[in-house]
């Protein structure tokens, strides 16, 4: 008998909460979103082990990413009303994104075109 297994290594990010609150980082009244990213093996397509989590939360109203503790972003995860503090968030300087006007993707703040459609951007 020959088996012949498919197998691998990929990475998935999922959105696990969306909370309108002000936002832990410039305070505004928005949408964010609270992400977790990890990677995992998994035979035919059945992940197996899943390691190097992490949780992200991405807000609209400041257009920032930010990691968020891992502690809190499993809480969150789980059901518990968890509120978020500033000092629960490890952002970096290079967090700011900005928006395509024309198809809406998020961009790098350095570029003056869109990658995605070629419209220049409002820098």
């Amino acid at each position: 008998m020959f088996f012949i297994g498919i197998f691998g290594i990929e990475q998935k990010s999922k959105i696990i909460a969306t909370r309108q609150d002000p936002c832990p980082i410039c305070g505004g009244y928005g949408q964010y979103d609270v992400i977790k990213s990890y990677n995992y093996f998994h035979i035919f397509f059945l992940p197996l082990w899943r390691w190097n989590i992490r949780y992200y939360i991405e807000t609209g109203c400041c257009k920032r990413l930010c990691s968020l503790d891992n502690n809190i972003g499993g809480r969150i995860e789980k059901g518990e009303a968890v509120e978020i503090h500033q000092s629960d968030l490890h952002c970096s300087e290079n967090s700011f994104q900005s928006t395509c006007p024309r198809c809406s993707s998020q961009l790098d703040p350095d570029f003056l075109f869109c990658p995605y459609c070629g419209n220049r951007t409002n820098k």
